[in-house]
């Protein structure tokens, strides 16, 4: 017997149907969902997290060392470094997100493996990869005139992950695919992706609460014992284990706010391809077709 999904993709919803959907599905696969996630795309957002903890620390060296070259060319390369590491990040994150998705329509959670979510990964990825950056070269322009059409195209093109993946587009079939997915349903992505952003934040914030109730108690003692902030940045802060342990927890946290937003807007795409389209209603028809068909030929 063909396993059958619970939770059907491809159907009209309304604004408080999608967010419960994304819950729904996180839920059902909790595990299996959050360890590929983990095992993929875990590694990045580590080293993101690492990275990012560097940059804050080396910003209280300001106050002892000024703004000399050398600390400024460092900062700038830090931050390079962590640009690079987002936008591969939104390229890696929602190519495993909706690799399985994928999966999921054709085997159960519990069935789900590595292979079957990195199939054809590599050329998904790369596409995703080209796409985030057109689009932040698209909205950065937007943003530079009168900033309204920055936020309209960074809306319309968050569609764009979805469309690489689950229909194959390559970069710039996503850039057409999307606007025409998105007419008139431009204002219910945009509250989809705020009230996704709110709840992924204070999830977030849980999840930072550990380091931020550490990194103030060494704030407090580096300025009790020294009078310097700035002493913070060479009091081998970054490298103690319960830095690293943080980090791997921030690291599980940030996993599961991005998958809030990416899977709310997947199904914000399905929702959409089948108001313009109507594909899981001609799927359905073709199943009793086929139905219909094998009874008729066990009735004879």
């Amino acid at each position: 017997m063909a396993y059958t999904p619970q939770i059907e993709f491809y159907k009209k919803r309304q604004f408080g149907d999608k967010l419960n959907m994304t819950f729904v599905f996180l839920r059902e696969n909790a595990w299996p969902y959050l360890k590929v996630q983990l095992l993929i795309s875990g590694p990045i957002l580590l080293i993101s997290n690492i990275l990012m903890n560097q940059f804050s620390l080396g910003m209280f060296n300001f106050g002892e060392e000024g703004f000399s070259s050398d600390l400024i060319i460092n900062m700038f390369s830090l931050y390079g470094v962590l640009l690079v590491s987002a936008i591969v990040t939104t390229a890696i994150m929602p190519a495993v997100a909706y690799g399985y998705m994928k999966a999921y329509q054709i085997k159960a959670p519990s069935e789900i493996e590595i292979p079957d979510v990195t199939k054809n990964f590599v050329s998904r990825a790369l596409n995703l990869l080209v796409f985030n950056v057109l689009t932040a070269i698209l909205v950065v322009v937007g943003l530079f005139f009168f900033f309204i059409p920055g936020i309209y195209l960074m809306i319309v093109l968050s569609l764009g992950a979805a469309i690489v993946v689950f229909e194959n587009k390559n970069p710039i079939d996503a850039f057409s695919r999307a606007f025409k997915l998105i007419k008139d349903k431009w204002w219910s992505t945009f509250g989809l992706l705020v009230v996704t952003g709110i709840i992924a934040y204070a999830i977030n914030m849980l999840f930072s609460i550990p380091r931020g109730i550490m990194v103030w108690g060494e704030v407090f003692t580096s300025v009790k014992e020294s009078g310097d902030v700035s002493a913070l940045g060479e009091s081998g802060f970054a490298d103690n284990p319960l830095n690293i342990l943080f980090s791997v927890f921030e690291t599980f946290g940030a996993i599961l706010t991005y998958s809030i937003s990416f899977l709310a807007l997947a199904f914000q795409y399905f929702n959409l391809v089948e108001r313009r389209e109507s594909k899981g209603l001609m799927a359905r028809i073709e199943q009793m077709d086929d139905l219909g068909t094998t009874e008729h030929e066990e009735t004879y």
